[in-house]
């Protein structure tokens, strides 16, 4: 049941445009930084900072931020690569 759950929330959070072309834009450039993800997505970045925020906090996306330039970088999880690889094999059934 738990896991059950676990699963609805995460597709929750991928029930939404925005977060799947952030997903997949950092799934295509690992280690992209916050303002290459903003010009890539052509998103505002307080809309691009709160659709981050979802998805790290559910454990699709990882940031380390460097100390050196101050710079916020991007990476898909393994748990996010296995969420992308399951729905690109589930058939749509609409």
């Amino acid at each position: 049941m738990e896991e059950a759950r676990r699963m609805l929330t995460i597709y929750s959070v991928l029930d939404n445009d925005s977060r799947l072309k952030l997903l997949y834009t950092i799934l295509d450039e690992p280690g992209i930084t916050f303002d290459d993800v903003a010009r890539k997505t052509k998103m505002d970045k307080a809309a691009l900072a709160y659709h981050l925020g979802v998805l790290k906090r559910v454990k699709l996306v990882e940031m380390k931020c460097e100390k050196i330039n101050k710079k916020s970088r991007y990476w898909v999880t393994e748990k996010g690569k296995e969420i992308l690889e399951k729905l690109r094999r589930q058939p749509l059934n609409i």
